[in-house]
């Protein structure tokens, strides 16, 4: 027996890519080698974490698919290989942050082409995330498989109702105003108080909640996290209804039915506009936020879309 079977999934790992180091989880498949691949996407805030019971539950039901997920930049304080707190003080537009994931695709597939057989590369997206997917498969449409899009806000997302009540947030003097007084309720409060304030919240549960406070309040990572949700609202705008025509059959597209994020006007007008796709509304009552207290629901669904598009080959 191998001593990996040993070790609890996902593993942790850095690795830099265009000069920038990158958090990643990696579930790698249970009977090598790979013959697909799922890189999955984070929405705002990036944590690759929220995601660990919902990739868990869709790596548990296939033999040979290697699922591979980065946090997104300055989002998230984590340790680098040598076991150090990586402390990224910089902040990233959308455009950096979509440049550098297209990045991370490269290198991805760079590394899996030198298989004797190229497994199938699929991307899995959530809320913004879909934007971040679309701009890959507008640089490397014939790499890609299949992109699963759930809760895509790939249209005017500040025009939406939550775009509309949470923008005042996003401005460069009010998200810096936040971030500092993040920084100043950890020096003045232990850490155990902010973990029972981040407990009552209704929103995360207990282990998010700890997330959150351990990886993601603090002052530069709450101003990356808004500085990029302000390019959001300022550069996501209409619907790239010509790349939907033509690449519309490579997408997957999950929409909920009550997403004030996603209002059910996108997803009539995603319909009308990607006819070769699969363009599916949500029957599952299903939250946007759904990992935060969802995960296991919304793997069981991303599961049989999965299976639709492997006929089951990866059992």
């Amino acid at each position: 027996m191998s001593f990996t079977n040993h070790i609890k999934l996902p593993w942790r790992t850095t690795w830099e890519v265009s000069g920038e180091l990158r958090e990643t989880l990696f579930w790698p498949c249970q009977s090598p080698p790979a013959r697909a691949i799922l890189l999955m996407i984070p929405g705002n805030p990036g944590l690759a974490d929220f995601y660990i019971d919902f990739c868990t539950a869709i790596h548990d039901e296939f033999n040979s698919l290697d699922i591979i997920c980065v946090s997104h930049l300055g989002h998230t304080r984590f340790s680098d290989n040598r076991g150090l707190v990586y402390r990224n003080k910089k902040t990233y537009n959308l455009d950096e942050q979509v440049e550098n994931m297209v990045c991370v695709f490269d290198q991805v597939y760079e590394e899996y082409a030198k298989n004797e057989k190229m497994p199938k590369v699929f991307l899995c997206a959530h809320s913004v995330g879909c934007y971040f997917a679309q701009k890959i498969c507008e640089q490397r449409e014939e790499k890609v498989q299949r992109v699963f899009s759930l809760f895509p806000a790939i249209e005017s997302i500040g025009l939406t109702p939550r775009g509309r009540q949470l923008w005042f947030m996003f401005q460069p003097g009010v998200r810096h105003v936040l971030a500092a007084v993040v920084d100043m309720i950890r020096w003045v409060f232990p850490i155990r108080v902010i973990h029972g304030m981040a407990n009552l919240s209704k929103n995360l549960n207990a282990d998010n909640s700890h997330l959150v406070v351990d990886k993601m309040l603090h002052g530069p990572c709450v101003n990356s996290v808004l500085r990029m949700a302000a390019d959001e609202l300022r550069k996501i705008g209409t619907l790239n209804e010509d790349f939907y025509s033509k690449y519309g059959h490579k997408f997957v597209m999950y929409y909920g039915r009550n997403d004030n994020w996603v209002p059910m006007e996108c997803f009539e007008k995603m319909k009308r506009v990607n006819t070769k796709g699969k363009v599916v509304l949500c029957e599952n009552n299903i939250s946007h936020a759904f990992v935060t207290s969802q995960s296991e629901d919304m793997a069981l669904v991303m599961t049989e879309m999965l299976k639709d598009e492997l006929h089951c080959e990866l059992g």
